[in-house]
């Protein structure tokens, strides 16, 4: 083959080029699978398998191939093999940059009874939306490797909008601000926990709140330190009261004030009994205790979550002449107790729970009190009790080794709000929080500088412009819906090992106007549509699983691929086959010399 573009088309098609590319996918290989055993195979796919410079190394070799092929244009009869087998190399290639390219390869995630129609892809995306959830725009992010500009960067959405993205952190951490002015008790402490033996450094320094319980309580080495809500006397006497040793071994006390009477019990002694209350008419049903308290997000009923006394609760209910009274108290947070009228006001009845302050070894409580007075009481564990007035800011020795404590503010009527800051970065930490910094604009309006978070749905406005931002993993529209009917797990015998796991799943599709039912197991998986060539087939395969609170695996982790190079794939490979074929066992049909008719 001769003409201008000769020299080029043999550098293309050389044996050197050929043994370059070939030496760079070798290495690339080698490296991407090490990549992978080290930081997982969604990393190894975006830095190598996915990335635009192994598709154009694929292309060279594509490129390579066909140069080859047409330098010795035009074939004779005896190169029917080589070409043959030169061009299925060239589909096989294409089909898979046609699969890297186009294709899907994710996951869905399913609960018994749940259902799914998108497959979640790990390609970090921001997809705008209009108020008919019609998306305007998605911004393919990757804030590991390509962060925002300093300056930020904008993005057209149509109609005179316009995204900036002022800033990204690949990982945030929430910071609690307090604010005076709430206009109702909303007590707030700031509290500094230090050490000589730490110098410089607090064991502790954050804000507390006794009325919430996620931010009520903190391990410190082998003490625990709490604060809590004194609104009564009687609440305060209980808090700074010293261990019981009789009430450390029990579920706790309770104490009733009903009609001018008070009455103490003993947990142990009237747990799921009626208890008369003397003369007053009133009669307590204790009926429920909790160890650990927490209320459960899914059914959101209260439940315990271990058997240890971390956070004592207890079910109550008082009954009276015109008066019934649910109570739900706590120990650890007398200011959470709930007293709810179902008949009558019940302003004759109070009552209070304590569990002894000891009963969970070495602790420190500092305590918001009626009049915005404060006091601490410590216990090291050991049998020595400590307890007193605070004054903000003044440091006390707690008696817990060599501990000192300080108030340094004290908002009995706390605001609050939260900030989101940066926070260190760890590629494998699948907790980690991302967030965006963003403002929309048109017509030279501009909604508030707002923060974008992974995984909730955020609108923003401008002007009569209303968008919605969702930050998260790229989703891929199955075209019909999996559901989980059920997920069975066998453990091999006497063992937590798991010799087997499967998902149940009933596939509907409504345009089609098909329901099929699949079972997926390891090895084994289901495609649908299931048609000759597989060309628009997802195929499910089981990846993982997870337990539930009682030990039971009831959610399931299909792996979900689409392919749409397999065409080409297919092709290529029987292509290749066939050019094998011709080289090796028709040799004497295309290679021998035809035999001429003989003239007379």
């Amino acid at each position: 083959m001769n003409g201008s573009f000769d020299p080029l088309l043999r550098l293309l098609g050389s044996l050197k080029t050929a043994v370059v590319t070939l030496t760079a996918l070798a290495v690339a290989l080698a490296w991407g699978t090490i990549h992978e055993s080290v930081h997982g195979t969604p990393a190894a796919q975006r830095d190598f398998y996915y990335a635009g410079w192994f598709s154009a190394l694929l292309g060279l070799l594509a490129v390579n191939v066909a140069a080859a092929a047409l330098l010795r244009y035009p074939w004779k009869r005896q190169q029917t093999g080589l070409v043959v087998t030169h061009l299925g190399i060239i589909i096989l290639l294409v089909g898979a940059m046609v699969g890297f390219r186009f294709g899907v390869d994710g996951h869905i995630t399913l609960t018994e009874g749940a259902s799914a129609n998108t497959v979640v892809v790990d390609q970090e995306t921001l997809r705008v939306a209009d108020p008919q959830d019609a998306t305007l725009r998605r911004i393919v992010l990757d804030l590991e490797r390509s962060p925002v500009p300093a300056g930020g960067a904008r993005y057209r959405l149509g109609g005179g909008l316009e995204l900036e993205i002022q800033q990204a952190h690949a990982n945030t951490r929430e910071s609690l601000v307090v604010e005076r002015g709430a206009g109702e008790a909303n007590p707030a402490l700031h509290v500094k926990l230090t050490s000589a033996a730490m110098g410089s450094v607090a064991a502790f320094d954050e804000w507390l709140l006794p009325r919430d319980p996620n931010r009520a309580e903190v391990g410190v080495g082998p003490a625990v330190l709490r604060v809590a809500e004194a609104r009564t006397p009687q609440e305060l006497a209980a808090l700074t009261a010293p261990p019981n040793p009789t009430e450390q071994s029990s579920k706790g006390a309770l104490s009733l004030d009903v009609a001018g009477k008070h009455f103490d019990f003993k947990l142990d002694d009237v747990l799921g009994k009626k208890i008369p209350m003397g003369a007053t008419g009133f009669t307590a049903d204790v009926r429920e205790y909790f160890p650990d308290f927490r209320l459960d997000s899914e059914t959101n009923k209260p439940i315990s979550v271990s058997d240890q006394p971390n956070n004592p609760a207890v079910l109550m209910v008082v009954t009276g002449p015109n008066t019934e009274i649910r109570f739900f108290l706590f120990a650890n947070h007398p200011g959470m107790n709930i007293g709810r009228p179902t008949k009558g006001d019940g302003k004759n009845v109070a009552a209070n729970y304590s569990f002894g302050n000891a009963s969970r070894g070495a602790q420190l409580i500092v305590i918001a009190g009626p009049a915005n007075q404060l006091h601490y009481a410590s216990h090291n564990g050991k049998g020595q009790f400590k307890t007193g007035k605070l004054t903000k800011e003044a440091a006390i020795e707690t008696g817990l080794a060599d501990w000192s404590l300080q108030v340094l503010d004290f908002v009995p009527d706390a605001k609050l709000r939260t900030e989101l800051q940066p926070a260190p970065f760890n590629p494998d930490d699948t907790r980690r929080s991302p967030a965006l910094r963003v403002v929309l604009r048109k017509d030279g309006l501009a909604s508030p500088p707002t923060w974008v978070r992974w995984g909730l749905p955020t609108p923003l406005t401008a002007g009569d412009a209303r968008v919605t931002l969702s930050y998260g993993w790229e989703a891929h529209p199955l075209g019909f819906t999996v559901k989980l009917d059920k997920f069975r797990a066998k453990r091999y015998e006497g063992t937590d090992m798991p010799a087997d796991f499967r998902s149940f799943i009933t596939i509907e599709d409504n345009a089609r106007g098909v329901t099929k039912q699949r079972e997926v197991w390891m090895n084994n998986p289901a495609t649908y549509p299931a048609d000759w060539l597989g060309v628009r087939g997802f195929k499910f395969s089981q990846a993982s699983y997870r337990e539930g609170h009682a030990g039971e695996p009831n959610e399931t982790t299909l792996g979900v691929v689409w392919d749409p190079g397999w065409p080409l794939k297919f092709l290529g490979f029987w292509t290749i086959c066939a050019g094998i074929f011709i080289m090796y066992y028709m040799r004497t049909y295309f290679f021998n010399a035809r035999p001429t008719a003989n003239k007379r």
